[in-house]
């Protein structure tokens, strides 16, 4: 398991749980002070390559790293742009390579920015400063595995009833002394 204290990432239930949205506001609030790489990493499965948007890219190594550089799209890529990250990436994986290309990744992109991630599928391999799951009920998703995913969460949080709490919890978010804390 690898240690990245400096991220917070962002795993769901299902599409639509409000991910991207908890991703930015948490971007929003952190890149007032800090220097914030946003990213998103989809795993993908065989047969689920329509699920996860179209960006161009190469992936005939079995990867693929793609910056954002366009804020004015309706991407999940592009609204973390918009909200204060100063580079945004999308990395699209097969299951089997996803561990080998985080760590290119952490070592070719990341010197020491604060890292606001969208995946739950990186939970297995990383440890987080910080691990929120988003909520839907009823979910959409039918996917066993979520139960396992919330036993590790940090925080969870419903997306039809806990939008004061999500705020809340944004608000008080820091960083310091190389680990994400609350103030209240």
């Amino acid at each position: 398991m690898l240690n990245v204290p400096n991220m917070v990432m962002i795993g769901g239930n299902s599409r639509n749980s409000g991910k991207t949205t908890m991703a930015c506001s948490i971007i929003g609030k952190l890149s007032v002070t800090e220097d914030v790489i946003g990213l998103k990493v989809t795993s993908i499965c065989p047969g689920e390559d329509d699920f996860h948007g179209h960006h161009t890219e190469d992936e005939s190594s079995g990867f693929s790293i793609f910056e954002e550089l366009n804020p004015g799209s309706d991407k999940d890529t592009s609204r973390m742009l918009r909200a204060g990250s100063s580079h945004v990436y999308y990395i699209r994986v097969s299951e089997e390579l996803i561990e080998k290309t985080l760590l290119h990744f952490l070592s070719t992109y990341i010197n020491k920015q604060l890292i606001v991630c969208e995946s739950r599928s990186l939970r297995g391999i990383i440890n987080p400063g910080l691990f929120l799951m988003m909520m839907r009920l009823p979910a959409v998703n039918k996917r066993k595995d979520v139960a396992a995913y919330l036993t590790l969460a940090d925080r969870v949080f419903y997306f039809d009833e806990d939008q004061d709490a999500r705020k809340q919890f944004v608000d008080s978010l820091s960083f310091t002394e190389g680990k994400f804390s609350q103030i209240n």
